[in-house]
């Protein structure tokens, strides 16, 4: 039985893998140094918070309603959100940034 809950415990963690072009952004604007992301080979960073669940989080930053949209600004501008946000200014796109916003947001 408990081998049972354990495989399914698994699954469920279980993240599908970003569009080819969210993993693109992720890579080329480096996301993967700071932060775990699932899905995405080598994404193991430390320094900012893991990314998986973010459909599952309350506050973006801790600050705002956890939004698509909200997310979104944040990945543009953390410090705009946020001034004392440790993540910099990432040089995303209004449509990257979204683009990864429902990415993310999907993650539950």
């Amino acid at each position: 039985m408990r081998a049972v809950v354990l495989l399914l415990a698994l699954a469920a963690c279980r993240h599908e893998a970003p569009p080819p072009q969210a993993a693109r952004l992720i890579e080329s604007h480096g996301c993967a140094t700071c932060h775990h992301i699932p899905g995405i080979p080598g994404a193991t960073g430390r320094t900012g918070p893991p990314l998986g669940h973010m459909g599952a989080r309350v506050y973006v930053a801790g600050v705002a309603p956890a939004t698509e949209r909200t997310l979104a600004r944040f990945l543009r501008d953390p410090k705009e959100l946020d001034p004392r946000s440790a993540m910099p200014r990432t040089g995303l796109s209004q449509t990257e940034a979204s683009l990864l916003a429902a990415w993310l947001r999907s993650l539950e």
